[in-house]
């Protein structure tokens, strides 16, 4: 009798550390969506503050406003991997006023934000990750 009794407590053991441990893509795409639109948020935030000029732009949206986020890798694909940069447009932009170039000294706004946003990225990936766990039934 003891020996089921345990043997069912091992097997529900199982089944929990199997909620936790195995994510699907969508529930991994989710967690790391969460924390690429905060980073595109700081991003864009730094963009504006170093860089925003008041002009008129017409139809070429400014460097700032071309910030996005998307839920795939660099490649397009669907792996539960996300990303947060500036539309491909405006990369080249963003490249020549971070890295610099022989007429533009560089300025890094981007290596800064990217290394401010780390831990509210953490923060907002380990929020989803609890909200998942907490849709299956696991709390912490």
């Amino acid at each position: 009798m003891a020996d089921s009794d345990l043997s069912s407590q091992m097997e529900s053991w199982v089944n929990s550390v199997e909620k936790v441990a195995i994510l699907s893509v969508d529930e991994q795409t989710e967690i790391n969506k969460a924390g690429a639109d905060v980073g595109a948020k700081i991003l864009q935030q730094d963009t504006k503050d170093r860089h925003y000029r008041k002009r008129k732009t017409g139809e070429d949206v400014h460097l700032a406003d071309s910030v996005l986020s998307e839920a795939n890798n660099i490649n397009g694909d669907k792996d539960g991997s996300s990303v947060f940069g500036f539309s491909a447009d405006k990369a080249y932009i963003a490249r020549f006023l971070n890295d610099g170039t022989k007429h533009i000294q560089a300025d890094h706004f981007v290596d800064d934000a990217r290394k401010e946003a780390k831990e509210a990225i953490e923060e907002a990936k380990e929020a989803e990750y609890k909200k998942i766990m907490k849709s299956k039934g696991v709390n912490f």
